[in-house]
């Protein structure tokens, strides 16, 4: 695997391959091409996540067509901010007081890329993932994109807006794990990397860990040919 990448990976030295990712099990001919009725289908087909009260932050998941594919849209975080500097993310924030988490990921994204929240038909909430450093819930929102609309990214907070095919990010060599744990079965981390649409950012932390399970969503495991 490649080592000059944009972001800093502090990768500790016990690091170690893990096994691949659950949607590797799908043929590679049924990970080829992902319209946007595919996502929409499985996400219809997910069972409902109820939203928590003790929600932090959130982020959104935009997914839009392009060319007929399902493309997920990213950002990559402004290299003067606080906190993850840098970083490839989905448009997201905290949640203010007396919001909805949901209101506050199309707010953030609003803000961040230009995304107009009506063009957004919110299709499922992920369940909550914890962030220890920062002691946060953080609520993801799947989105689909109406349009092709011009996004613009807020300099202040956005460097670059990425937009990747799912059918690259599910593709062969797109993606890795690894095993931080010093003591079995430690803590995998999965890895973006490698594609074109990337160039040289790499994708990890909690967004990899998002997109991962938006890809085993989609790619709920090996699958009839002739489905």
């Amino acid at each position: 695997m490649a080592s000059s990448y944009r972001q800093h990976l502090p990768r500790p030295a016990e690091a170690r391959g893990a096994g691949p990712a659950a949607w590797k099990a799908v043929p590679p001919e049924l990970r080829t091409s992902v319209p946007i009725r595919r996502v929409r289908d499985a996400f219809a087909n997910r069972p409902a996540i109820d939203v928590p009260d003790s929600i932090d932050a959130s982020v959104l998941i935009p997914i839009q067509e392009r060319d007929g594919e399902a493309t997920v849209v990213m950002i990559r975080r402004a290299d003067d901010l606080a906190n993850d500097a840098g970083h490839v993310a989905f448009p997201g924030g905290h949640v203010e007081s007396e919001e909805d988490p949901i209101r506050a990921a199309l707010r953030e994204a609003n803000e961040e890329i230009g995304l107009d929240p009506s063009l957004v038909e919110v299709i499922s909430t992920l369940a909550p993932f914890g962030r220890r450093l920062h002691q946060e819930r953080v609520l993801p929102v799947v989105g689909i994109v109406n349009g092709q609309p011009d996004l613009v990214p807020d300099r202040r907070e956005v460097a670059a807006i990425l937009e990747v095919p799912i059918a690259s990010l599910a593709s062969d060599g797109a993606s890795w794990q690894e095993n931080w744990g010093s003591d079995e079965p430690g803590f995998v981390m999965t890895f973006f990397a490698g594609l074109p649409e990337l160039g040289d950012d790499l994708v990890w932390g909690l967004s990899a860990r998002i997109l991962e399970l938006v890809l085993s969503t989609i790619f709920p495991g090996r699958q009839d040919l002739s489905e």
